[in-house]
């Protein structure tokens, strides 16, 4: 951008930077960005001229930096108002069909004739259009419902049918948006700026003004934004977001980063070679995204059991006109028959089912779940923080060159106990759990970041840290500990080496435990004759161990988001019903595209939203508790479907034949709808395990 200093007085500066904006550029904005700078007191910009006056105490160097942001600025602008969502679209529909609902019967009876109208011409339009494609569904018996209601004059039914329709639809698009919108705002840096070199200075530049090729600063605490390579630095950087890995990793000169991971401790330079939406992160919102079309695309159980019998109710309708020559009876087939009795109790069994679930810890996400609760056969559990805990325990402790493996953990504990991440706390806890005290003798603990730990001890250099730390910065020989280190190494184990004096010491292995649970969840799976396969993107040694103690026969290592969505993809293409159990935000992705998304209460926002199946008391034998709610979901939908099928069809029956008066079938059918409504409350009365 070229700019000009218009005027300049001792601590006050006067920028022109104006230019022809493709929109009105966001004034707020850019005084934000101003007013970031070291020294800056007052930053005030004017969009219609382009003029920036600039308030500071900071010197020459403040100046300088003011100009250095000015020149690389890009004038952040207004977005422009987004058009209607879906949403918002069905929000409005609702709203107006529900008030004039309300205000019915003080609207005069002509204008609440057209008002009726008016609210069935969407309805009539959808039914002409499943016509049109030679579909007899749902929606084109409800056309013929609200036709046939308009056509005997029975406006006020019609109505009533409209805004029950315009309710569902507002509920399903409320359901499919909700983890779109998180999506929006938990893939994205907390500020909508970040570090750039260039020409040598640190600049602050919008998000959006990143380009392959630049050089990012990205320091402690803060949100990687490209996927690049790193430059210079040092970090340790937490990739839980794609890989799962529970622990931050060491990021060096050469090494890959990731948009959407985030640097723990330490500050790297990268070179960014992926930005905004070809970056991974950005990929998995996308797939997320997709799979959520894909689930929207579904019919809801209540529809697919109304399609069932759409034909028989054209059917009887056609029959009663032919045998009685009563139009009006006929259409009282469509009116009053099998689709009342059935949208009222089909939603009344959900309802109960997913409040007795709720009841028990199990949140169900929506009434089309059930069923697929029901027809799983697959279960793919994600490792970490599923079958595993998700937290570093320490599982065996070695010495070497005369020293105890209490003296080792002593003294590892000792330096630890500075540091709060997370291995450091598994050494002190283990040091605890032994009844072991370490008491202050060392120098004071020197932390050399994403390497280890330094210290003296009565004179002698102590360190702790990474094979690589010890091995090949301290010039350590491991050679006592190679056969430990192989054994514990194909164990999937983590190791911590220590060193003193420049002699290898000890040698701590960590490992992420096993669920206590997870073993006999793993048998039931089977027992019910569900096919476990576990996902995991740590080495094949951790998985093959954590396989093993779980009792699973089939898994995959190393798999990234896109590994796990295409084993589901296949599983599906086997004509597998496939659930999907995972914790992590790099498990969304596949919670979408899974026939069912299972996650725990602990784990990630986006993956809590993403799934349709939320178990609230982490239990994994809550998964089986609600399969087997949804089964008796399942049965009592066809019984109740039965029932209505025989009271309606022996109701309909006795009014066309004229073995009864009409009166008499519709009390019938009333009494029975009211009974089979009752019927669907049934899941209510299940006993309650007791919530912990």
């Amino acid at each position: 951008m070229m700019t000009t200093v218009v005027h300049e007085l001792p601590g006050r500066l006067r920028l022109s930077l104006k230019r022809r904006p493709s929109a009105p550029v966001d004034q707020g904005r850019v005084e934000v960005q101003f007013s970031r700078i070291p020294g800056v007191e007052q930053a005030r910009y004017t969009p219609a001229t382009g003029s920036l006056l600039i308030r500071y105490s900071g010197g020459t160097h403040t100046r300088e930096q003011v100009l250095r942001s000015a020149e690389t600025l890009v004038l952040p602008t207004i977005r422009k108002a987004q058009p209607p969502d879906e949403l918002s679209e069905k929000r409005s529909v609702l709203i107006r069909s529900g008030i004039l609902f309300m205000l019915r019967p003080l609207i005069p009876p002509p204008v609440r004739i057209g008002l009726a109208i008016h609210g069935a011409v969407p309805v009539v339009l959808k039914g002409l259009d499943s016509l049109r494609q030679r579909k007899m569904d749902v929606s084109l018996l409800d056309a013929s419902a609200v036709g046939a209601s308009l056509a005997t004059g029975e406006f006020s039914t019609a109505s009533v049918i409209t805004f029950l329709l315009n309710l569902g639809e507002f509920l399903d698009a409320w359901a499919r948006g909700k983890s779109r919108q998180l999506l929006a705002a938990m893939f994205r840096t907390s500020d909508d700026t970040v570090w750039v070199e260039r020409n040598g200075q640190e600049t602050e530049i919008l998000l959006t003004g990143l380009a392959p090729g630049d050089t990012v600063i990205v320091r402690m605490g803060s949100l990687i934004p490209v996927d690049g390579t790193v430059l210079s630095g040092e970090a340790m950087v937490n990739q839980s977001s794609l890989t799962g890995e529970p622990l931050a990793i060491a990021r060096r000169i050469g090494a890959s980063v990731y948009a959407g991971t985030v640097v723990e401790e330490g500050e790297l330079r990268i070179r960014a070679v992926k930005t905004g939406d070809a970056t991974k992160v950005a990929q998995m919102v996308h797939i997320i995204e997709q799979g959520e079309l894909l689930k929207a695309e579904y019919q809801s159980m209540s529809e697919r059991m109304a399609d069932r019998i759409v034909p028989y109710s054209f059917l009887l309708s056609a029959l009663t006109l032919a045998v009685t020559s009563n139009p009006a009876r006929a259409a009282a087939v469509l009116l009053v028959d099998y689709s009342c009795a059935i949208k009222l109790s089909t939603p009344l069994t959900i309802l109960a089912s997913l409040a007795t679930a709720a009841r028990q810890g199990i949140l169900i996400k929506g009434g089309k779940y059930i069923e697929q609760l029901s027809r799983i056969d697959t279960v793919v559990l994600d490792k970490t923080g599923t079958l595993t805990e998700a937290a570093p325990k320490v599982s065996e402790v070695t010495a070497y060159n005369g020293y105890t493996p209490d003296f080792v953990l002593q003294l590892a504990a000792c330096v630890e106990e500075h540091f709060p991440h997370p291995v450091a706390s598994a050494v002190v806890k283990h040091a605890a759990e032994n009844d072991i005290s370490h008491d202050e003798e060392h120098a004071a603990v020197e932390y050399l970041l994403a390497h280890g730990i330094v210290t003296n001890l009565n004179n002698k250099r102590v360190v702790v840290g990474s094979r690589h730390f010890i091995e090949d910065d301290e010039q350590i020989d491991l050679a006592p500990a190679a056969d430990d280190v192989k054994r514990l190494g194909s164990q999937g184990a983590s190791l911590l080496f220590m060193a003193i004096d420049g002699q290898l010491a000890g040698m701590l292995a960590l490992h992420d435990p096993l669920r206590s649970d997870a073993p006999a969840f793993v048998q039931k799976l089977k027992q019910q004759g569900l096919s476990p396969i576990m996902l995991t993107g740590d080495t094949p040694a951790t998985a093959a161990l954590i396989a093993a103690q779980a009792g699973i026969d089939r898994w995959q290592a190393q798999a990234l988001p896109e590994d796990k969505v295409q084993l589901i993809q296949q599983l599906q293409q086997q004509g597998r019903c496939v659930a999907m159990v995972g914790d992590g935000i790099n498990d969304s992705p596949a919670l979408s595209f899974a026939d069912l998304g299972v996650s725990l209460k602990h784990g990630a926002d986006i993956a809590r939203e993403t799934a349709d199946l939320l178990l609230m008391r982490s239990r994994l034998d809550d998964l089986l508790l609600a399969r087997q709610i949804s089964k008796e979901a399942m049965d009592l939908l066809k019984t109740n479907f039965r029932l209505i099928m025989s009271i309606n069809s022996v109701a309909l029956a006795m009014a066309v034949t004229g073995f009864a008066p009409p009166l008499f079938s519709a009390a019938l059918h009333n009494a029975g709808t009211v009974g089979v409504a009752l019927h669907a409350l049934k899941p209510l009365k299940r006993k309650e395990e007791p919530y912990p």
